[in-house]
């Protein structure tokens, strides 16, 4: 993925994320555009909603560019609360997100049953950084809504979030995920398959690599 500054001024992160859509358009390389930085800084929040209508409007220039945005890596105690009632919301039905990094604040979010809802129908599904999340913003065991977005049937991947940074990788992460929350192995085996079944991999690629998974 490419991606832009949440914390840059407005000019720079509209001309970053130009060319963000123009290279994911014309490079197999690049399979999708990111929004990544604190979400709690002065920036990012004073700007989160600009910043989403501007991901909308290069949506429409360029529908087949796939979103996967950093959205709710807020807790209460960074952010006054209204801050954390609308990233969510607005990075999946502003913005045209396709995947949302985190989602931390979804129980903070107006009217949260009828967003998972949304997010379970659509499908939009949620990259779960178990690590990443205890290390930034000290959320772990029950205070992770990994189990509620579960209870609603909104899908979600096992990830790492930035590796470089946790000094962590999949196969811990999977470790964790499995001794604290203890997964059936059918939904155990869901999560695998949901790696590539919500990836941005063509759709000839995600038959291969599921049969692939499949024969193993």
């Amino acid at each position: 993925q490419t991606y832009v500054s949440r914390n840059s001024p407005p000019a720079k992160v509209f001309s970053s994320l130009y060319t963000s859509f123009v290279a994911a358009q014309h490079s197999r390389l690049i399979v999708g555009v990111n929004i990544l930085g604190p979400e709690n800084r002065h920036v990012a929040m004073r700007d989160y909603t600009l910043h989403m209508q501007m991901f909308a409007f290069f949506k429409k220039l360029y529908p087949g560019v796939k979103l996967s945005l950093h959205a709710g890596e807020l807790v209460l105690g960074m952010v006054e609360p209204e801050g954390l009632r609308s990233h969510i919301r607005e990075a999946i039905l502003v913005a045209g997100a396709d995947r949302i990094g985190h989602g931390i604040d979804i129980v903070h979010e107006s009217n949260a049953p009828q967003l998972l809802t949304i997010m379970k129908q659509r499908p939009i599904a949620v990259e779960i950084n178990l690590t990443s999340n205890e290390f930034i913003l000290g959320v772990k065991n029950e205070a992770h809504p990994v189990r509620l977005y579960a209870r609603y049937g909104v899908p979600f991947v096992i990830a790492t979030d930035d590796a470089g940074v946790s000094r962590n990788n999949l196969s811990s992460e999977y470790l964790l995920y499995v001794s604290r929350y203890k997964p059936s192995y059918r939904e155990l085996k869901q999560t695998v398959y949901n790696s590539i079944r919500f990836s941005f991999l063509e759709k000839e690629e995600k038959r291969m690599e599921l049969n692939k998974l499949e024969k193993r």
